[in-house]
Parts: C-alpha cells; structure tokens; sequence
C-alpha cells in the first residue's frame, strides 16, 4: 500500500481499516480462484494443489480478520454516522466477496474428487505429452481440508447475515456498470481501498 494511502487508512478509522483489507481479500481470493481453475486441467500437479491450500489459508486470515473488525465497528458505530454508513457498505462487499470465495471451495473440491492428485507428484491426467500415465481412483488427500475449508467459509457466512441486520436493498452501486480503473488496478495488483456502493 502506497504512503499516502496508508496514512488515509488511518485517518479514516476502523471503516479505513476494512477497506483495506477488503481489497487485500479481493486480491486474495481472485489469485485463489486462477489456481481453482487450473485444477483437473494439463497444469494441474501437487505444487498448484498446495498453492492452492496457501491462497485458501491466507484468503481466510484475512476474513477473519475483517470480520472481527466489522462487526465491532458495526457495534461501536453511532446509527446514521458517515462510518457507519461505510462499514454497511463494506459489510454487503464482504458478504459477497465470502459468497464467491465459497463458490470456489465447492468447484476445488468437486474437481478434487475428480481429478485425484497423486502423492508421487504425478500429473491427475494423462495429455499425451509425458511418459508415465498420473491419475487413479483414490480420494485426493486434500479432499477432508477442503470439506473443512468449505465448512469454516459457510459458517462464517452465516454467521455474519444473522449477526448484522442490514437489508441488502438498502445498499446500491455508486459506481456505473462496466470495467473500471478501479478493478483493473485490483488485477495488476494494486491495493485499491475504494468501494463502490451506498445506503438508501
């Protein structure tokens, strides 16, 4: 994070705070979902597998993390306050950012089944292009760690929507539809603190 942005962060509190590590978990579970999608693929191996574990395990760092601070943010804040109308708005982003990254534990675990990973590092699928043929009907070993990665997620989920009552109508975009600055800066990897929604 720039100096600049730092210091903003700081200045703006607990909301600040979030949003950072908004950005910090979009940037995380988006390099996660790259890794997903190479699983059961030719460039699927062990090594992407373990990635793979290592995104998920600092994805969730993270959510935890910002969980904790939203909700005593949320519970501190003073009803009709400009921070409490931003940690609204960072709580309906981050609803959505657990909602995808859930999605993708779930597609990593059926792919998982699918496509066993071998312990000897062999590849899950036979290309063509090698000499040994990967691949078998064994459960992969990570399969029990994603079925607990996918619960840790779904529970976390639940319990954010029961905790806080904030109608998700309430909320709209403040940013036009379409590609932006902002999310190209994301997928270069540039901590980008904005959020682009409002309370009605």
């Amino acid at each position: 994070m720039a100096p600049g942005q730092r210091e903003a962060c700081r200045a703006r509190g607990t909301a600040g705070r979030c949003a950072a590590a908004q950005a910090a978990l979009c940037k995380a579970t988006a390099g996660h979902r790259l890794l997903v999608l190479q699983l059961g693929g030719s460039s699927d191996s062990l090594g992407l597998r373990e990635e793979r574990g290592r995104r998920s395990a600092e994805a969730r760092e993270l959510i935890t993390g910002l969980r904790h601070t939203l909700l005593e943010g949320l519970q501190q804040a003073a009803a009709g306050s400009e921070e409490r109308q931003e940690l609204e708005q960072l709580w309906v982003l981050f609803l959505s950012a657990l909602e995808h990254f859930l999605q993708d534990l779930r597609r990593a675990h059926h792919l998982c089944q699918l496509f066993s990973g071998q312990r000897d590092g062999t590849a899950p699928l036979h290309t063509g292009l090698g000499g040994r043929r990967g691949g078998g009907p064994t459960q992969p070993p990570t399969a029990l760690s994603l079925e607990e990665e996918v619960e840790e997620v779904r529970a976390i989920l639940v319990e954010m929507e029961s905790r806080v009552n904030i109608p998700l109508w309430t909320v709209e975009a403040t940013q036009p539809e379409g590609p932006s600055s902002s999310m190209a800066g994301v997928a270069q990897g540039e901590a980008h603190t904005g959020h682009h929604c409002r309370v009605l």
